[in-house]
């Protein structure tokens, strides 16, 4: 008997004429690990949110939905509340009290349970994530891999039959996000619980995957093991959605029939075992003229006697270039962005800003202020409208967008004022890989018309691809930064997909295209397969 049951749903949001998601039909059985994958906006969230009745979103609804053969919405709200557990995008939008012994223990209590029995789940769940020192510390001091661990802690101690979460790594490091999804793995395989996953670093779960799940403009293609839908055929726009492994052995063999490798290991084994060695293909340089944001020695905190955030932070960005920041969260990398678009200002050293400058947030619905799409795009030209695919959804209310959709709105409002100098916090946040490769695309020929592109990003690939020089920052100041080629290839943890899995075989190569082009230059090697 299969756990959920869900039988020709469709859903539209209110004054929509097309549908989120329309006459979807599948079982997900107790004990699976599912992944849901597709472009942003093709309804992933809908779909996820029509499994738990309290956080529905608002429309027309059509189809059923049975958990253990009971129509959801006839379950009692109690029992979904402590048996349906979900975990959303946003950190701080799941989190309702000021202490984190207070937000383990706040489900139990609106569950009427004892204080004994909350101390002791309480105490039991702390041990299991590793977060008993954190009992007594206040919510807002937590990173945002903290938060969202806690989020998770919080809705495990209610015992969940189901966990179901949506893009919960996309604001977290790259560390911090294999850490909360080795703990998602684990929670699985220990206690059974069914893992329902919508997320976009399908390097790290696709191997997880029991069943996949991919969809396109609200409806279901393809559902079944990872080696039955990689066997589909998926065309290149589909391809992009896969891992960077499976993307780079598709476009040297064109073949999806054999065993395509997903996860890093595998793609390194494939290529070693080709026997091929060279050097890298190029490198990427920066103009290095005409400094455009210039900032000295910064120290910077948010109150006089709280802790600094910035510590005689130093930063140079060119103009004409696209400057990359990583690193973990709660270093300081978005306060950096807060000084140089002036919202802050430090309290000691100097800051030069040459031209001007707009700022995308790292959460877009700061940007919103309007009830419909439509109006919030009303000075915004025809041709970035177009450019953000964003002319089907124009009658929508901004907050019924996916995440990704809002990342999108938000750009093509920010890009309305033309600035020389574009400040990007998290732009790749929630959004699949075929937008990416547009973003990528959009960001490059913005640096072609001479535009300075500032951007925050845990998207290491994506900086790989696209950014000139990047810079590594820690404990509130950058500690190595480089041109991109050199910076990545210096670095073992904050280094990129495509050279973690063939660094050793193609020395110096970061990115995607340059691995590609290095298997299928020269000699056909069509005859190793």
């Amino acid at each position: 008997m299969a756990q959920i049951t869900i039988k020709n749903l469709s859903f539209a949001y209110p004054k929509s004429e097309q549908k989120a998601i329309q006459g979807i039909s599948l079982e997900i059985h107790k004990g699976s690990f599912v992944v849901l994958c597709g472009r942003s906006g093709c309804g992933k969230s809908t779909l996820l949110r029509s499994l738990k009745p309290a956080i529905c979103p608002f429309g027309k609804k059509s189809g059923q939905v049975f958990w253990n053969d009971t129509e959801i919405e006839e379950v009692e709200e109690k029992i979904q509340a402590e048996k349906i557990g979900f975990v959303m995008q946003s950190p701080e939008h799941q989190l309702v009290t000021d202490k984190v012994w207070h937000e383990l223990a706040f489900g139990l209590e609106n569950l009427g349970v004892s204080r004994r029995e909350i101390r002791v789940r309480v105490a039991e769940i702390s041990e299991y994530f590793g977060i008993t020192d954190w009992y007594d510390r206040e919510v807002d001091l937590l990173s945002g891999g903290q938060k969202q661990l806690l989020n998770l802690a919080a809705t495990m101690v209610l015992n969940p039959e189901i966990l179901i979460l949506d893009e919960p790594t996309a604001q977290l490091d790259p560390i911090a996000a294999e850490h909360f999804l080795d703990t998602l793995k684990k929670i699985n395989e220990d206690f059974g619980i069914t893992i329902i996953l919508s997320e976009h670093r399908l390097n790290y779960v696709l191997p997880m995957a029991d069943q996949v799940l991919i969809m396109d403009e609200g409806r279901l293609l393809w559902d079944g093991t990872l080696a039955e839908v990689l066997k589909e055929n998926l065309d290149s726009m589909f391809m992009k959605l896969m891992p960077y492994p499976s993307q780079v052995y598709y476009a040297v063999t064109k073949d999806n029939k054999k065993r395509m490798p997903v996860s890093i290991k595998q793609g390194r084994i494939w290529v070693e075992s080709l026997g091929k060695k060279g050097s890298c293909i190029g490198e990427k340089h920066g103009n290095r003229e005409n400094v455009v944001v210039d900032c000295r020695n910064l120290w910077f905190r948010y109150a006089q006697k709280e802790r600094d955030i910035l510590k005689n932070l130093s930063l140079k960005v060119r103009k004409g270039e696209i400057y990359a920041i990583l690193g973990g969260n709660g270093t300081g990398k978005t306060t950096t962005l807060s000084l140089v678009s002036g919202v802050y200002k430090p309290y000691r050293g100097k800051k030069k800003i040459q031209g001007t400058v707009s700022y995308l947030p790292q959460d877009v619905q700061t940007l919103f202020c309007k009830d419909q799409v439509r109006k919030e795009l009303e000075d915004v030209p025809e041709q970035i409208i177009r450019l953000m695919n964003l002319e089907e959804v124009l009658e929508h209310h901004p907050y019924d967008l996916s995440g990704g959709q809002q990342q999108k709105l938000g750009l093509a409002k920010v890009l309305a004022n033309n600035p020389d100098i574009l400040l990007l916090d998290e732009p790749t946040k929630a959004i699949d890989g075929i937008y990416k490769e547009q973003l990528g695309k959009i960001l490059t020929e913005l640096k072609n018309q001479g535009k300075t592109i500032l951007m925050v990003s845990h998207d290491i690939d994506f900086c790989g691809e696209y950014a000139d020089r990047c810079g590594l920052f820690s404990q509130g100041q950058i500690v190595s930064e480089g041109p991109v080629q050199e910076f990545f290839i210096g670095n073992q943890f904050y280094t990129t997909t495509i050279y973690k899995m063939a660094g050793a075989v193609l020395e110096g190569g970061i990115k995607k295209e340059d691995l590609i082009c290095f298997l299928t230059e020269g000699n056909s090697i069509s005859h190793l397969f």
